[in-house]
């Protein structure tokens, strides 16, 4: 079942996706806690981190939000260890070690602090690098978040047993994905896609995660959740959740986006993030 999972998965992020692939340029190696971590920078400023979700790559950033990010900050894409150009390593895979893993590439390029964006299981690994070390960590974006390991095996238990087109079916709402039938050929392609292998360790590292409601009041980066309200993977009840936690969060809810909001919005989900980033809700003296 885990197998199949990982290949249903793999799949669909290689669904039609020829025309938008995405160039191999300016991709380099960072020795990150005995693995190579390929990370590619863009843009100028601030800097931020984007942390991707389960089973994908850099490459599987939408381009139009990556370049509407990048012209306001230092916007810092990376695969995961074991996953696209990132080697496999050993030892074990979680979502903490993943944390660490994206607190010390930001150590290692020399960026002592910096905005962070986590997608789904990135927004896990967000949550956990923001605890870990919140010197570290100064805006926080999470993006089809959960905070339960409830919510996560429910999340991961909509993938078993269902057909390729069910799982597309899934991603956007269906009325919207009906008006834009040309969303599939616009998707980008990753240049070396995660392997069943890396995805299956995945996988396992969310099943095992304990979650982070009960420490999500010692977060003290501004935080902005972003939800789809009509995403089926991350329901809206799940950002909710995890706003109401965090003290001062804000949020965003688009009507009518699914779990791959980035896809159907982008150039409006770079808004939201670059509003929030640019402003400053302390106002105290």
């Amino acid at each position: 079942m885990r197998r199949s999972l990982s290949l249903l998965l793999l799949g669909l992020l290689l669904v039609g996706c020829a025309a938008r692939a995405v160039p191999d340029s300016g991709v380099r190696a960072v020795r990150v806690n005995g693995a190579d971590l390929a990370c590619r920078i863009l843009g100028r400023g601030d800097p931020l981190l984007l942390v991707m979700g389960f089973g994908g790559t850099m490459d599987i950033w939408d381009p139009a939000l990556v370049d509407d990010l990048a012209r306001s900050h230092r916007v810092i894409l990376f695969d995961h260890r074991n996953a696209g150009r990132s080697p496999e390593s050993p030892g074990p895979v979680t979502v903490e070690g993943m944390a660490c893993d994206a607190l010390g590439l930001l150590r290692a390029l020399g960026i002592g602090r910096a905005h962070v964006l986590g997608w789904s299981m990135g927004s896990m690994i967000a949550q956990e690098m923001a605890l870990a070390e919140p010197e570290a960590v100064d805006k926080l974006v999470l993006y089809g978040t959960v905070c339960r390991p409830e919510g996560v095996r429910r999340a991961l238990s909509r993938f078993e047993g269902v057909t390729h087109e069910q799982l597309l079916a899934m991603l956007f709402p269906k009325e919207w994905a009906d008006a834009h039938p040309d969303v599939w050929s616009r998707l980008p392609s990753p240049a070396v896609p995660a392997s069943a292998w890396a995805v299956a360790r995945q996988r396992e590292a969310m099943l095992a995660w304990p979650g982070a409601r009960d420490r999500l009041g010692h977060i003290r980066s501004d935080t902005l959740v972003v939800a789809g309200e009509e995403d089926e993977i991350t329901p809206v009840a799940d950002g909710l959740d995890v706003a109401a936690r965090i003290p001062g969060a804000w949020v965003a809810r688009f009507r009518g986006a699914g779990h791959w909001l980035m896809y159907q919005s982008p150039g409006g989900l770079a808004s939201a993030v670059t509003d929030f980033l640019s402003a400053t809700p302390d106002l105290r003296p």
